[in-house]
């Protein structure tokens, strides 16, 4: 927030219960960024492009497969978290995400791979989820700017982990002439060179899933008081550690008809860190103990705001609403594209014949998967010191609007400047001993791309909660992914064909300088944002 110190945002910040969320956060980009380093040569060794100017669009195809199953069913995500609790959601999430990274990994053929992701995008709606989840732990606006910049900075650890591992476990080098098939006495890792890291990946889901279900606290304003004997067998491990347990709801009162135990004394001995998160918070929890010891009351509507409502669309998706939702999916276009087609880029052949300064380019930088895993992962580096050190002076100093704009206008720049960079490759300019000077220059423009990302996530996140009807933010998120999730989808497809294109004419960089140029339009159409108030 601006004008707030680092030290008054962090004042009573929930650090426990952030903490585990963000366990269950890190876990998704891991997954996501682990197949980067070797898309490229998995889609090689499908042998289902034709030419190699085809393994873009078909690494397309299989982003878009991802995000075309999440936009179809994030909504419904999102209500199922209203109806069953956060909890239980994020747990099947991950779940669901373990099961297609196995698949993904034993993957034989470019159609079982892309059913894979199909799996991935469809059982799994935790984005959204988490941010609802977030909103809920951290009600203070102070905290807000912390919490939800912690998104960015767990999905820059995360693709840190996931392009590590992705590049390191994936032997290219060693590939046999046909996924599955080997010669006598190889191992199943050498027959299914891409199962590795996806094992791996899997087992990291699983133990999010357990720390999750162990020490993960309801935060939807009902199914918080519902009994939850994963944190009870959690609070049991606490105990033995010599750990504090807080005292849940359902364990102070055998029976909520009891009048013995009056609300008001059911309100003080509840946890007082997690009353004092607003007034609005202790009214809600209130209105849910009254309501416990008297049904009658909910069904004779004398609680307020107690029996749910249909959905009034007009009400929930105001024009501050449409308007940020909107800017989050141009920038979720262009960052997508980015992301999925800089390992193509990276790993395509060097071909020195086509290249012609300025506009001539065509093929890669000719990088092997671990090169490609490491540039990955050091740029995710950049992402964390960004969420770190630059975000919380960014947020000092400038409103959450001009910090999200001053973020958008360096996207167009690193995009400008990228394909050129192939130029620099010393098999082309022998005034360039060797690659050293090239992997300076990428690291720089992947650096500045990394923290304009960094920055602009956080802070459209941070103007899309706070534009949205408190009662509608669930529902909001689920959209937001939905329609982030669409321009994910439509974004591989589309510029998968365009890269193929270009590539083939030898113009490839005309495709990252049209990507700039949505991005510029992104950045104008911030001007019609604003610093919203937050509803209370």
């Amino acid at each position: 927030m601006q004008g707030l110190t680092v030290r008054e945002q962090l004042e009573d910040f929930p650090v426990f219960q952030m903490s585990i969320i963000s366990i269950i956060r890190i876990a998704e980009p891991v997954a996501f960024t682990s197949m980067f380093p070797y898309i490229y040569f998995m889609i090689k060794q499908f042998g289902v492009a034709a030419k190699e100017a085809d393994i873009s669009r078909y690494s397309g195809y299989l982003a878009s497969a991802f995000s075309f199953s999440q936009f179809l069913c994030s909504v419904s995500w999102g209500r199922a978290s209203e109806r069953f609790g956060r909890k239980p959601v994020l747990l099947v999430g991950l779940m669901g995400t373990a099961i297609s990274m196995i698949v993904f990994g034993f993957s034989t053929n470019f159609y079982i791979a892309f059913l894979a992701r199909l799996m991935m995008g469809s059982l799994n709606g935790n984005v959204s989820v988490i941010r609802t989840t977030i909103g809920e732990i951290a009600v203070e606006r102070r905290h807000q700017s912390i919490a939800f910049s912690s998104l960015t900075l767990l999905w820059s650890t995360g693709a840190i982990v996931g392009s590590w591992l992705g590049g390191v476990l994936t032997d290219t080098e060693n590939l046999p002439e046909q996924i599955g098939q080997g010669p006598k006495g190889s191992s199943l890792l050498e027959r299914y060179p891409f199962a590795l890291s996806n094992i791996v990946v899997a087992g990291v889901l699983c133990t999010s899933i357990v720390i999750g279900w162990l020490f993960f606290e309801e935060t939807h304003e009902h199914k918080r008081f519902d009994r939850d004997r994963g944190l009870e067998v959690g609070d049991y491990i606490r105990s033995k550690l010599g750990l504090e347990q807080p005292l849940r709801p359902w364990r102070k009162y055998s029976n909520v008809y009891d009048q013995r135990r009056r609300p008001e004394r059911l309100m003080s001995d509840y946890d007082g860190n997690e009353m004092d998160r607003s007034s609005n918070s202790s009214e809600s929890i209130e209105l849910q103990l009254y309501s416990s010891i008297d049904p009658d009351a909910e069904r004779a509507g004398a609680i307020p705001g107690s029996k749910p409502t249909h959905v009034d669309y007009v009400g929930a998706f105001t024009w501050p609403v449409i308007n940020t939702i909107l800017s989050h999916f141009i920038l979720s276009f262009h960052n997508l594209v980015y992301s999925e087609f800089l390992p193509v880029l990276l790993a395509g052949k060097i071909q020195l014949k086509d290249l012609q300064f300025p506009f001539k380019i065509k093929g890669g930088f000719g990088f092997s998967s671990d090169t490609i895993g490491m540039i990955l992962s050091l740029t995710g580096i950049v992402g964390i010191l960004v969420v770190i050190f630059v975000f919380p002076i960014i947020n000092t100093y400038f409103s959450t609007i001009n910090g999200y704009r001053v973020a958008l206008i360096s996207f167009p720049i690193s995009l400008v400047i990228l394909p050129l960079l192939v130029f620099t490759l010393p098999e082309y300019n022998s005034h360039i001993p060797n690659k050293f000077f090239t992997g300076v220059c990428l690291y720089m423009i992947t650096g500045l791309n990394t923290f304009s990302g960094a920055t602009a996530f956080s802070q459209i996140i941070i103007l899309i909660h706070r534009a949205s009807p408190k009662k509608y933010r669930a529902l909001i998120n689920g959209y937001t992914l939905s329609i982030t999730a669409l321009a994910r989808c439509l974004a591989p497809i589309i510029w998968g064909w365009i890269i193929s294109k270009f590539d083939q004419m030898g113009y490839s960089g005309v495709s990252w300088w049209l990507l700039s140029c949505i991005a510029i339009g992104g950045f104008f159409h911030s001007f019609v944002l604003e610093d919203y108030q937050e509803e209370i």
